[in-house]
């Protein structure tokens, strides 16, 4: 008994020991301009990576503290990280800390971009820039990288379905295909973009977005090819310390559904981020129903003086039919009739990475990712065909940014090399229109991409107002093609390669402190895809051989300026030289049926593009911006100086948002598309459209309601609108077809979600 007795006296005397001998550091975190409290903030000691995140009630409190000097930090979603150095812990004692955070979007070179490869403020970055954070993403609908992307001038978008496969095309590239091309998509740095410059939009998690950067102009200096006219960033929701989660359930019209959710923690240096999300609707017209589901993990592990590892894995899967397209007459009488009776498509996404980030004594930092994505398919876009892809690639990439003195200035030079191994197998039969039974085989072959990167680029800061960028990098495209179907004369077995050096050059002054002038030279570069050079197809166009890469120049000169903490504005005036323009065009005396696939020469993009935000106060602001394109062939002998199809001279966005004192949030969204030509002879022009968005928010205790009403004003717009000219071999003469898929008709969606 005497020995329990000493023993239970010996550990309370350590105890009390131990507790002299540590401290804690507590306190609250407030929003500056409101006085309001800002639950699920982020503090951390810098030094020892210990943090905890603030209660509902704005308080916090870090406990078994060490004595010592240390650097505080407040980080929360739509604030600018809030710092206070010198905080010196005593043994036995508490210190007390109050975090006054300012709202993010009032000073430009607080704001951070990753798309440039290295985080960048936005004053340092010669180049247009967009960057949306959370809370924008849920004050609009949100559901889709579409309507994120409203907030953005210059972007076209074919949301031909209302599910998750958008066409995204900036300044007029790209809209002579299927899918999205010329931009080059990243998930947390790690391209989506498939080889071929493809990128299929389900593989983007907006519920889990914490902010979307958009970097407009040729990206090919940095990143090779696919990126011709510009990147967009997803960053991913970061995982926090703790425990936390949320649950999100919404349903609309059409019998839409979406069910998500996800948990986060994790407990000193290592996070973890579990999520997955369903989504399924019966859409508009008749045989849309599109469904997808996702899961997807994320671990990372921080060490001490050594790094961080992060583990990325996802899986989605889908599955949509296609309806395929209306004629004029059905479109105009609101018709929801399917053209197609048996195309859809079933996917099977895997993507997985690992990314490690150092930093050498804040002079060198080192950047390592190796990537796998595997993209399993079988379907058609139309009734006649079916096939079967299965595409696997692996890449990775590493690199160094070096920062010193040169002349007493500021220089950061980064150097870095990529490789990526893409090999695709697919089969192709043609399929029974009236029954949708599978017959002969038309393609059966073994596609390999070999991509080779090196690249470096240095920033200098001339004066302390003045820094430029010089970037260059050279690629080199193996391609391999095994023709497993044909024989002898027939076989199209073939190996090529093509190479191609992009400069960039770069400007940022800062005349003010929130006011940046920038401008930039830089070539982009966009290599032909092995479809388009040795396979073909009667549905997307016939091979050919001879194509060259797409390659474009890229001329800007802008201003960005953030005027009183209040109106932010952006503008720019571009011109884009783009040579040889892979495209897809009926030619009589090759093939009267079935396009051909060939470059078009040159054409050439000028445009402007403005954005504008306003903020009467933090709960009020409005914003709108404009672009204007012309976008014309330069004296091509089949077009002159026509206007490229699907190019609106003029597009505009609008809207407000305003936040009531008891929580409700009301966002107002408008958007105008200019009429444009459906073909590039300017024979068919579509006369363009308006539409009206009404979003209303409720956010109390960690529950949001939310309730939308999209196309309030019901109108008939096509969110696909194409002509084509049909030849007949009996008459001999060509007659034009014109093709829409609409958009949806005024609908609802509500969502209710809570966050822990």
């Amino acid at each position: 008994m005497r020995k329990n007795i000493f023993s239970l006296y010996f550990m309370l005397f350590a105890l009390v020991v131990f507790s002299q001998e540590i401290g804690s550091i507590s306190g609250t975190v407030i929003d500056k301009e409101t006085g309001k409290t800002i639950p699920n903030a982020e503090i951390l000691i810098v030094e020892i990576t210990q943090g905890v995140v603030v209660s509902e009630n704005g308080t916090f409190e870090i406990k078994n503290v060490k004595p010592g000097t240390y650097t505080l930090s407040a980080h929360a979603l739509g604030f600018i990280t809030n710092t206070h150095k010198n905080i010196r812990v005593y043994a036995g004692e508490n210190k007390n800390i109050h975090f006054s955070m300012e709202p993010e979007n009032i000073a430009l070179e607080e704001v951070t971009v990753s798309a440039t490869k290295i985080n960048k403020t936005i004053d340092k970055i010669g180049s247009p820039v967009y960057v949306i954070n959370r809370k924008e993403i849920e004050r609009t609908e949100g559901r889709n990288i579409e309507e994120v992307l409203i907030r953005v001038p210059g972007v076209f978008t074919e949301d031909r379905y209302h599910n998750e496969t958008n066409l995204v095309s900036f300044r007029g590239v790209g809209l002579h295909t299927h899918v999205t091309r010329g931009i080059l998509v990243l998930v947390d740095g790690v391209s989506l973009t498939e080889a071929m410059g493809r990128t299929d939009f389900e593989g983007v998690d907006m519920e889990n977005a914490e902010k979307v950067e958009i970097l407009k102009g040729p990206v090919s200096a940095l990143y090779g090819p696919n990126g011709i006219t510009g990147v967009i960033n997803i960053v991913e929701k970061s995982p926090k310390e703790g425990f936390h989660g949320k649950a999100k359930a919404s349903y609309g019209s059409y019998n839409s559904m979406t069910l998500s959710g996800d948990v986060n923690g994790g407990k000193d240096g290592f996070r973890y981020l579990v999520k997955g999300k369903y989504f399924n609707t019966d859409g508009y017209l008749d045989r849309s129903e599109s469904s997808s589901s996702r899961f997807g993990v994320k671990l990372v592990q921080r060490f001490n003086n050594a790094g961080k590892l992060q583990f990325t894995t996802d899986y989605i899967s889908s599955e949509m039919d296609i309806p395929g397209t209306l004629t004029q007459e059905q479109f105009d009488d609101r018709s929801t009739f399917a053209s197609n009776l048996f195309a859809d498509y079933n996917r099977d996404v895997i993507r997985t990475n690992f990314v490690y980030t150092q930093n050498l004594n804040n002079k060198i930092d080192l950047y390592g990712n190796l990537y796998y994505r595997n993209n399993n398919s079988d379907g058609f876009y139309a009734d006649y065909s079916y096939s079967e892809d299965d595409i696997n690639s692996i890449g990775g990439e590493l690199r160094s940014q070096f920062k010193n003195t040169v002349f007493g200035k500021e220089n950061s030079i980064i150097v870095g090399v990529s490789m990526l191994n893409e090999k695709g197998v697919n089969e192709t039969f043609r399929r029974d229109t009236k029954t949708g039974s599978v017959g002969m085989k038309t393609n059966d072959g073994e596609s390999i991409y070999n991509m080779f990167g090196a690249f470096i680029e240095d920033e200098f800061m001339l004066t302390s107002k003045l820094g430029i960028t010089l970037g260059l990098r050279y690629d080199l495209v193996d391609y391999d093609w095994t023709d497993s179907l044909h024989e002898g004369e027939e076989n199209t077995t073939a190996t090529t390669s093509i190479s191609s050096f992009s400069p960039k050059f770069g400007f940022a002054y800062n005349p003010t402190k929130n006011t940046t002038v920038f401008g930039n030279i830089a070539r982009g570069f966009n290599p032909p895809q092995i479809s388009q050079l040795f396979v073909g197809s009667s549905y997307s166009g016939l091979a050919n051989p001879d194509l060259k890469p797409e390659y474009i120049t890229n001329y800007e000169l802008g201003i960005r300026a953030n005027i009183k903490q209040k109106f932010m504005v952006q503008a720019s005036f571009f011109m884009m030289d783009f040579t040889d323009q892979i495209t897809t065009e009926i030619i009589p005396e090759i093939d009267p049926d079935n396009p051909v696939y060939q470059n078009v020469g040159k054409t050439k993009h000028t445009g402007l593009e403005t954005s504008l935000e306003y903020h009467f106060t933090n709960k009020f602001n409005i914003y709108t911006n404009y672009s204007y394109l012309d976008a014309r062939f330069n004296d091509d002998p089949d077009y002159g100086d026509n206007t490229l199809r699907k190019t609106p001279h003029n597009m505009m966005n609008a809207g407000l948002r305003y936040e009531f004192k008891f929580g409700l949030i009301t966002a107002l969204d408008y958007k105008f598309v200019d009429k444009f030509y459906m073909d590039n002879e300017e024979v068919n022009e579509y006369e363009g459209y308006s539409l009206l968005n009404i979003k209303l928010m409720y956010n109390w205790k960690g529950f949001m309601i939310s309730a939308a009403v999209n196309n309030v004003l019901d109108t008939n717009y096509a969110t696909y609108a194409y002509s084509s000219e049909s030849y007949n071999p009996i008459t001999h003469q060509t007659s034009w077809e014109t093709k829409y898929i609409p958009g949806w008709p005024v609908n609802i969606n509500t969502a209710i979600s809570y966050r822990f």
